[in-house]
């Protein structure tokens, strides 16, 4: 699509144009978020991670320092790191912490779409002396969303309900990366009037979605899929597209995951 043609040129151009960066000093890093363990990985830089948290999948044994949200600080501080890399999720009194002590913090904002997941992989790749690894990745995804788009053949554009939680239900609106997986499938958010995530079980059924994805949760997952199989009078039910996708693939903001999850999508959605 011209408009990920136009992002990816953005991107260069944004490389070519901003400072020195001062990679050599980056040698050891802690990761707070599982996305930016994975992004470290993907651009070939895991050899430098030294701690992160009890979520993140490593291909090498790394100093655990941290839940999903809390921090431990004086185990980040003895691990003596150039560089910690987090999200929102941390919160603000642990940032401040770290940066009076003297720790260089980055924090990443909320990922709203899939052009946010490229900018920040590549302001990662250039933080680290990994540019070009970046940009390889960064395109070689974009052509990838591109060639899938265009092996979609049906006219039609189904209604597609996303869920990531069961007891609230919530689902994915616009403004959020997630979203993206369906507009870009040609497809319909059945939350695209929504603010916020919340949605009721009855909200679900007058939108009458012709597919439902539900995000692995642990068991209530299976529970989930068996509830909505059981509305008889749901087109998703009747069409026999309810399916679980991976969460570990699906919610975090990285270049190849987003394309993973969207191969998913596109091929259940439309039976490829």
């Amino acid at each position: 699509m011209r408009r990920i043609k136009n992002v990816f040129l953005f991107l260069v151009s944004i490389l070519l144009t901003t400072g020195v960066t001062y990679a050599d000093e980056i040698r050891r890093i802690v990761s707070l978020a599982p996305s930016l363990t994975q992004n470290l990985q993907y651009l070939e830089a895991e050899d430098r991670l030294v701690g992160c948290t009890s979520y993140c999948h490593t291909t090498r044994k790394v100093e655990v320092v941290a839940s999903a949200v809390k921090v431990n600080i004086e185990k980040v501080v003895t691990m003596k790191p150039d560089l910690v890399i987090t999200t929102l999720l941390t919160d603000n009194e642990t940032i401040e912490i770290l940066r009076k002590i003297g720790i260089r913090v980055i924090v990443y904002p909320k990922c709203k779409s899939f052009n946010d997941i490229c900018s920040q992989f590549l302001d990662l790749g250039k933080l680290l002396g990994k540019e070009d690894k970046a940009l390889s990745v960064i395109n070689n995804s974009m052509k990838k969303v591109e060639r899938l788009q265009k092996s979609i053949t049906s006219t039609q554009k189904p209604k597609i309900f996303l869920q990531i939680g069961a007891d609230p239900i919530f689902t994915v609106f616009p403004g959020t990366f997630m979203d993206d997986y369906i507009t870009f499938a040609g497809a319909r958010n059945i939350a695209s009037d929504l603010k916020t995530g919340s949605i009721t079980r009855e909200s679900i059924l007058l939108r009458n979605p012709d597919v439902i994805f539900i995000v692995t949760m642990g068991i209530a997952e299976e529970e989930e899929k068996k509830k909505w199989e059981k509305v008889k009078e749901l087109n998703a039910s009747k069409n026999k597209k309810i399916f679980i996708i991976d969460s570990d693939k699906a919610c975090n903001p990285t270049p190849v995951t987003f394309v993973d999850t969207f191969e998913t999508i596109i091929n259940l959605t439309y039976g490829k």
